[in-house]
């Protein structure tokens, strides 16, 4: 079995999900409204930034506060919270697929840790 093989099969079957076609029909919804195109963006950038924070242990509640606000803001445009709700939903697809390819050959990679 070569595992190269497997990945192209897995991105096959990744392009032919629904997750995907939904996410990438909800993506083209949001391009015909740049404002609500730009809102998704900065709310996307602003809970990436956030997410940074708070692994260098350097939450702000404010922060926090705003970025709720301005999903509340997005949730009340349709096109924006379909992307959204398309986007989280396919990243959450491949976030669960790299852990189970990473807890499949974690036991290869556990070079440091503790013993």
């Amino acid at each position: 079995m070569n595992p190269y093989d497997k990945a192209h099969e897995l991105a096959r079957t990744l392009k032919a999900s629904a997750e995907y076609r939904t996410f990438l029909a909800a993506k083209e919804a949001l391009a015909v409204d740049p404002e609500a195109k730009k809102m998704v963006q900065d709310f996307l950038r602003r809970k990436m930034e956030q997410e940074y924070e708070a692994l260098a242990g350097k939450e702000d509640p404010a922060k926090a506060e705003a970025l709720n606000r301005m999903y509340e803001l997005l949730a009340a445009n349709g096109k924006a919270r379909e992307f959204l709700e398309a986007y989280l939903r396919f990243q959450r697809i491949m976030a669960d697929i790299s852990k189970i390819i990473g807890d499949s050959v974690a036991e290869g990679l556990d070079l440091f840790a503790k013993d």
